[in-house]
């Protein structure tokens, strides 16, 4: 009696611990459907994959859309900007009064401005083609455009002829003169104190009224200069060496010496030579000056006479 007691109790327990177990394991139906989501997951990972790839895809379609838009704008913004320097100059009565001689032949303001980035760009372009007599088309083209170069680089490749330091030097000059340019375009048609002095000085207007280019007035002649020593030895240089005046004058405004100045515009010159004649026309001003001082004093001691 006790065996079978004990006998049943083991069945007893096998049978309890049996249960949990079976229900860990789970049903043949259970594998399968486990299976069956397993698979389910991966081909949903599979569909989520293609998903976020379409989807990337279609990000950077729209990307490049936007890039495309940002080069459109950026295009549009060129032709603006190219626009508004043709603009600011036309507009500006005393700088279109001094570009005026630089323009070629047949050329306006506006056209001849087109296509740079800047009022500087498009101004020192212009008095290089003028300084180192290169065709102002033939400059523009080098430094507009998809390809646009540089000022001293588009010198360089019209003006194989000329050293490195020659094609710095006229970059600068041409830098100096656009400066100058500017600076005056905004006090147009104000005289500088010294030409007022001059115009008031009887005898040394009429001294100077002979050394004038045909045509040009005492204030359009002065203006610029720093003073009259510099205005009247620019004068006399220009008479002595047969020089233009307004070529001279354009040099030594923006910051040259009058020797540079002699020497840019007669290359056949030595530096000495150019250093030489500018010393003669400085002492020859200086005389004038003296001269017309004098010859003042004495004319006003001849009217104060009873």
């Amino acid at each position: 009696m006790t065996h079978v007691f004990i006998r049943t109790a083991i069945l007893g327990t096998t049978f309890a611990l049996a249960i949990p177990l079976c229900a860990q394991r789970g049903p043949v139906g259970g594998v399968g459907a486990g299976v069956g989501a397993g698979v389910g997951r991966a081909a949903g990972s599979v569909t989520g994959a293609a998903t976020t790839t379409g989807n990337g895809a279609a990000g950077n379609v729209n990307a490049g859309a936007g890039n495309q838009n940002n080069g459109n704008h950026g295009a549009n913004a060129g032709g603006a900007a190219s626009s508004d320097v043709s603009l600011r100059v036309t507009q500006n009565a005393g700088l279109s009064t001094q570009l005026q001689p630089l323009l070629p032949a047949g050329d306006t303001l506006a056209g001849a401005a087109a296509g740079f980035r800047n009022q500087g760009q498009f101004v020192s372009a212009l008095h290089v083609a003028h300084n180192l007599n290169i065709p102002f088309d033939q400059l523009k083209a080098k430094m507009t455009g998809s390809d646009a170069a540089s000022l001293g680089k588009a010198i360089q490749d019209l003006r194989p002829d000329l050293n490195d330091k020659t094609v710095k030097d006229n970059t600068k000059l041409a830098d100096r003169q656009t400066e100058r340019d500017l600076e005056q375009s905004g006090s147009a048609g104000k005289p500088a104190p010294f030409v007022t002095r001059i115009s008031s000085d009887t005898a040394l207007a009429s001294r100077l009224q002979g050394l004038l280019p045909q045509g040009a007035t005492l204030q359009n002649a002065a203006a610029g200069f720093k003073n009259e020593g510099q205005f009247i030895a620019t004068l006399e240089a220009s008479k002595n060496l047969n020089l233009p005046f307004a070529d001279l004058k354009d040099r030594v405004t923006a910051g040259q010496s009058l020797g540079q100045a002699i020497q840019g515009l007669n290359p056949k010159l030595t530096e000495q030579a150019s250093e030489n004649a500018a010393i003669q026309a400085e002492d020859q001003a200086k005389a004038l000056r003296a001269g017309a001082s004098v010859s003042g004093v004495a004319s006003a001691s001849a009217s104060s006479k009873p």
